[in-house]
């Protein structure tokens, strides 16, 4: 199963690690997920009061989890507070997201509820299409995985993250779509780019994950940074991280405007830097916000980089002080599941949340400090097309997005080339 497409699992996932230590500076997502394991507990038990207290404390920590929100009504009845877990699923559907509560064995005594019904009817209509849902343009025949975006202004070019073919490709302005990086480069899964044209270079995250062509697991944690040649598409170099037993997948980066290269660590939960002249990756930061970080973007002044966590929604780190926080969201809303990010002009960020259902872009209004998002504003969603909605970047006024970057075609143990496909790519107006 690809690393990033978990949708519900991924919440599940939350709720079965170690147990975090108990202190006054635990932050949210650790409390609530420690809180709901012992709910879980209790409730595995046969406690079903202490299952509701310890899932109250969890939903009252992170309102913004729909599997809790699930896990709470589900309690709820288990104490026979059937109207209050109506209320509690009339939540679930405040978010926007959808879950199939009607076929929950364990809410099956609310089925004959009119109220009931009619929250079920909230909760599907969650599914319906928002947004001009325009495609822009289409990658002809391709056979791999497409995961990263970048645009180059200068020549008009947008630039393609391949995984399983370890490739490179490269789409002209009049619609040429050509293998950039060389065959016998030899690089991991190509995931996400940015374009560097102070220094005439294409930064690219590269990792070995199934799905990746002659993945085997021996080769887990082999990830590192790669950089092209600009224009020629000559390899450069590749910053290997040293393999050191853990679980690395690097996907994900971002170019700050003193020319450092920021990368996450979706499974190790470390934000990488490779400072400017520099020559191997630092271990920048660690923190227990860091759940499942997936993209970023750096503020143009430099003294911010935005995370999105798929597990734990949108941070803020400072980088001069090297700490991070998480970054609420209004009431009924929800940024769990946030994959791809995109700065806009102004300062709004653009969002790919991949991780619920229905799969979303959003734009996210941040305050002046930096410390909360004031405004989610559904930009596109739930459309046929939209299947498996990857990376996106900022181009002539657009945020341009892979509409189905293909991970489904490459869930088994042996992954092949599929049949060749147009990969969409959709554009939504800033």
């Amino acid at each position: 199963m690809p690393f990033r497409l978990i949708p519900y699992l991924l919440c599940l996932a939350l709720l079965s690690g170690g147990a975090a230590a108990l202190s006054a500076a635990e932050p949210a997502i650790l409390a609530a997920r420690r809180i709901a394991r012992e709910a879980l507990a209790a409730h595995g038990a046969k406690d079903e009061k202490a299952f509701l207290a310890k899932m109250q404390q969890a939903v009252a920590l992170r309102p913004d989890y729909p599997r809790l929100l699930v896990n709470l009504a589900e309690a709820q009845m288990a104490n026979d507070q059937l109207a209050e877990a109506v209320v509690t699923l009339g939540r679930l559907a405040d978010l926007g997201t959808h879950s199939p509560v009607d076929q929950d064995a364990e809410l099956a005594a609310l089925r004959d509820r009119d109220d009931f019904k009619a929250v079920v009817k909230r909760i599907d209509a969650n599914l319906l299409p928002v947004g001009e849902h325009e495609i822009t343009f289409t990658l002809p025949g391709m056979s791999g995985l497409i995961e990263g975006i970048a645009w180059r202004e200068k020549t008009k070019e947008f630039f393609f993250g391949d995984v399983h073919t370890r490739a490179v490709w490269v789409r002209a302005p009049d619609g040429k779509v050509r293998r950039f990086s060389e065959p016998a480069d030899m690089l991991f899964g190509l995931f996400g780019l940015a374009v560097d044209e102070d220094h005439g270079a294409l930064w690219a995250a590269t990792s070995m994950v199934p799905g990746v062509s002659g993945y085997t697991p021996a080769q887990d944690g082999a990830a590192g940074l790669a950089e092209f040649d600009l224009d020629s598409g000559k390899l450069r170099r590749v910053i290997k991280l040293a393999v050191d037993g853990q679980a690395r997948v690097l996907g994900h980066l971002a170019l700050a405007p003193d020319g450092s290269v920021y990368l996450t660590d979706s499974i190790g939960g470390v934000l990488w830097r490779l400072a400017p002249g520099g020559k191997e990756l630092d271990r920048f930061m660690e923190n227990d916000e860091f759940v499942s970080l997936q993209d970023l973007a750096v503020t143009p002044d430099g003294r911010n980089l935005f995370l999105t966590d798929h597990a734990n929604g949108l941070l803020c780190v400072d980088l001069a002080k090297r700490t991070a926080r998480h970054l609420d969201s209004p009431p009924n809303t929800t940024l769990v599941g946030l994959d791809g990010l995109a700065l806009a002009p102004g300062g709004d960020l653009l969002a790919v949340q991949n991780g619920l259902h229905p799969l979303r872009v959003l734009r996210l209004t941040v305050d002046d400090a930096r410390s909360s998002v004031t405004d989610v504003k559904v930009l596109e969603s739930a459309h046929p097309s939209m299947a498996e909605p990857a990376l996106g970047c900022i181009a002539d006024g657009y945020f341009v997005f892979i509409g189905n970057a293909g991970w489904s075609r490459f869930e088994n143990d042996d992954p092949k080339p599929t049949a060749p496909r147009p990969v969409p790519i959709f554009r939504t107006k800033l």
